[in-house]
């Protein structure tokens, strides 16, 4: 009996313990309610992703191109910034806000694999911050708690979020702008105005269609002086809003302007191009499935309009402005690698229905089913909510952590398993023309020439014929390709007996990578005569 009375005392005081820490959360302010279950959210999604992926690989990013931010984060600390080969300054960074925060992690580690779970942390932190940002936003149209947690588990589980919010790309910081940005215009105080101005350039330095913002500001204007809000005062405001935001992105202008002589980066020139009707069909045909898919699109889009009427319309206009702005663009390029451009679209979509359904559904339910009680329309509202909105999303989102998984997998066996290849085998002044432009340069530490163009200006903007590419390869030293078998077929045959093959990988369960088999082509072009009828 003396053993046991110990271990009653500790269970007592274990459970007066939980009585006291819950006491005294349900006495804090709802915004840090809405924080702490954000966290606790977003981190119990995260370590559900990241325990798949270790069941599948070792720690890697689910996209190639999440490495090319390391890459230009690596030279923004070695003090030579943008030059993503030593010597060549690049325009090619789709998210210099991103790489300039990724920067931070080469004062502590230049491994790799360390370097991946930097960028995990990093983005689990702006994560959890989005997270908040969207029960903020729903609390703040609803004006309940509930519906604010719903919202952020919806906005967690919904698939492709944590998914892409752990692939080491920018959607982590991109989001948080954007949805920062809704949480500032929805403000009227002429206080907020610099803090949005700030805002709107970081969104653009954070990718380029974070620009849209600019769009909003000019839409609260004219809402605040439909109200007659606006006097000289906020005239004068509205223009530093604007020239904060010129200040904040002017460098990253300016870069651009001297590298390339155009404003923007290279990524916006290689991708931005009149659609085919190919591919307007491929976005027709996934529009159609996730139209019936996911219902919140549907219900984002039509009831979004109350929330329009209600003098809330951010949500549903970027939703809505950001499917123009990539189907008039990028059609196509939205949807491959997982959809990733379009997880911002969905999560304004969900949060609007959300939103949406929570303020029209009590006052349904009130006149329709005589429910006079309050906590009774909110509780039937919340479990409409959870099995019409986050119920169905619950399959999808399990199988995108497998997903997840498989795309570390295939990126590691692939294209960072060939930069450790290249790094072991080739010469430290080798030359690399490369298709994928991210973990075989980072891995390997080679100069590289990326054939898409996306971080090599001279090959976006040289309009180059196949055979003057070839002699520019040539006089650049470049005496190794590093392509997909398939998209190689066609230089094999102009390079003929000049090129041999180093290193072949295959793929046998590749869900994400361009292409199921790549190598490593070794040329030697004293035997590639068809250059010597050219340039004799």
């Amino acid at each position: 009996m003396t053993q046991g009375a110990p271990i009653e005392d500790q269970e007592n005081s274990l459970q007066k313990f939980f009585r006291i820490a819950w006491d005294h959360f349900k006495k804090t302010s709802n915004l840090t309610k809405l924080l702490v279950f954000a966290v606790l959210i977003t981190a119990l999604s995260c370590v559900h992703y990241l325990f798949t992926m270790i069941n599948w690989t070792f720690p890697g990013f689910s996209l190639d191109d999440s490495w090319i931010h390391l890459q230009y984060a690596r030279t923004i600390y070695d003090g030579t910034p943008w030059e993503y080969s030593p010597g060549y300054p690049s325009t090619g960074s789709t998210s210099p806000l991103w790489s300039l925060v990724l920067s931070s992690l080469f004062i502590f580690t230049q491994k790799p694999i360390e370097l991946v779970i930097g960028t995990y942390l990093i983005s689990i932190v702006f994560y959890s911050f989005t997270t908040f940002l969207v029960g903020y936003i729903v609390n703040e149209y609803t004006g309940k708690l509930s519906y604010a947690v719903c919202g952020m588990i919806g906005f967690v589980i919904m698939p492709r979020t944590t998914w892409l919010m752990l692939s080491g790309m920018e959607t982590p910081i991109f989001l948080f702008l954007l949805i920062l940005g809704v949480a500032l215009l929805d403000k009227t105080d002429i206080k907020y105005d610099p803090i949005i101005g700030v805002v709107v350039g970081l969104a653009f330095l954070s990718r380029p269609e974070g620009a849209i913002l600019a769009l909003f500001v000019l839409i609260r204007f004219l809402m605040l002086d439909y109200e007659e809000l606006v006097d000289w005062k906020r005239w004068i405001s509205l223009i530093i809003t604007g020239a904060l935001a010129l200040l904040v992105v002017s460098p990253w202008i300016f870069h651009c302007l001297s590298t390339t002589g155009l404003p923007l980066p290279d990524t916006f020139y290689a991708k931005v191009h009149p659609p085919t009707e190919d591919q307007i069909n491929a976005w027709r045909f996934w529009w159609n499935y996730w139209l019936i898919e996911y219902f919140f699109i549907m219900i984002g889009g039509i009831l979004g309009i109350a929330l329009v009427v209600e003098k809330k319309p951010f949500t549903w206009l970027l939703a809505v402005g950001l499917v123009l702005l990539y189907r008039l663009n990028v059609p196509y390029a939205s949807l491959i690698n997982n959809a990733r451009y379009l997880v911002p679209v969905f999560s304004f979509f969900l949060i609007t229905a959300i939103a949406s359904i929570a303020k029209i559904t009590p006052y349904i339910l009130q006149y329709e089913a005589k429910l006079e009680n309050p906590l009774d329309r909110e509780l039937i509202t919340l479990l409409f909510l959870i099995f019409l909105m986050i119920v169905p999303l619950l399959p999808e989102y399990v199988h995108q952590a497998d997903f997840y998984g498989n795309s570390v997998k295939n990126i590691n066996e692939q294209q960072v398993y060939i930069g450790y290849w290249l790094a072991n085998n080739t010469p430290q002044d080798a030359v690399l023309a490369i298709h994928d432009a991210g973990a075989i340069r980072f891995i390997s530490n080679r100069t590289v020439i990326d054939l898409a163009g996306l971080v090599s200006p001279d090959i976006i903007h040289g309009n180059m014929s196949t055979i003057e590419l070839l002699y520019y390869l040539r006089e650049q030293g470049c005496n190794y390709f590093v392509f997909f078998n398939e998209l190689m077929l066609y230089y094999q045959i102009l390079l003929g007996a000049g090129v041999t093959i180093k290193l072949t990988v295959h793929l046998d369960d590749n869900v994400i990578s361009g292409r199921d088999t790549m190598s490593v082509y070794h040329v030697n072009w004293s035997k590639v005569t068809i250059l010597d009828y050219y340039y004799p």
